[in-house]
């Protein structure tokens, strides 16, 4: 942050915090030698910030249903390895080793959104769309049955990356079509990954490209690289996993729920 922009950033702050209860912790100012020490955020990224809060908050029903929903939160800039982003109860962060996309901000509020709810958001959206998670089950399902992925891990090459379900560390069976999944697929991750799809599907914004792109990669033939993500996999295969009916993502019963959630007719258990 450089000190000719504080009085801007100033204001920026006082928006975040006004309009959503997000409080920016800021780690620019003055050191104790009274020299200017400018940080990790910029004044770029306090508005694109802001503006990836917007199309979440917009999604939601507005800034009254983000407030309510997520109860505040504040976002800092953290080593925090190779993760971009972590969240929990009305903490995020963001990795400050470089930029951060809308998909990321959008991904870790909905992390602080269902931990403000006791995580019981991902339960809910595992049960509505027919997913469980069984640990015992997963390591049968490895042992004996159809597997892509190591026994212990995955395997960074087509078809072993650990995408079908029950195929990850979590023994997790996802039920119907998520728009992806991994060897660290988990409900809890269902669920972010299901509010930024919701948000970017036919959303004109920037998370669209991503959501559509994830959809696509299935029209692929196996050995095929992704234009979006970079990745070679066997697309075609997985397609029945994942591809959606006629490529229509609203047709999913994870953009169900979270329609269902964002319009209140979601009830917790």
């Amino acid at each position: 942050m450089e000190i000719s922009d504080l009085h801007v950033v100033t204001e920026k702050l006082t928006r975040f915090k006004t309009e959503y209860q997000i409080d920016i912790l800021p780690d620019w100012g003055e050191g104790s030698d009274g020299t200017w020490r400018p940080g990790k955020w910029t004044r770029d990224e306090l508005d694109r910030l802001h503006r990836f809060v917007g199309l979440l908050a917009g999604a939601m029903g507005g800034s009254e249903k983000f407030i309510g929903s997520i109860g505040g939160v504040q976002i800092k800039k953290a080593n925090i390895g190779s993760h971009g982003g972590e969240a929990l109860s009305h903490r995020v962060s963001l990795s400050e080793k470089g930029p951060f996309s809308a998909w990321t901000v959008v991904h870790e509020l909905a992390h602080a959104w269902d931990a403000n709810h006791g995580w019981r958001l991902s339960v809910a959206l595992e049960k509505y769309t027919g997913g469980f998670t069984s640990i015992p089950l997963s390591v049968l399902k490895r042992l004996f049955g159809k597997r892509d992925s190591g026994f212990w891990k995955p395997e960074e090459r087509p078809g072993r990356r650990g995408r079908l379900p029950g195929c990850n560390a979590f023994g997790y069976f996802y039920g119907d079509k998520p728009s992806g999944s991994n060897w660290a697929f988990n409900r809890k991750e269902d669920f972010a990954e299901s509010v930024a799809m919701y948000v970017g599907w036919n959303g004109n914004n920037e998370l669209s490209a991503q959501a559509h792109g994830r959809v696509e990669r299935y029209l692929l033939p196996n050995g095929a690289k992704d234009n979006f993500f970079g990745q070679v996999d066997n697309w075609e295969d997985y397609a029945r996993y994942f591809y959606p009916e006629n490529g229509d993502y609203t047709k999913t019963k994870r953009w169900q729920f979270i329609d269902e959630l964002v319009h209140d007719r979601i009830q917790l258990n």
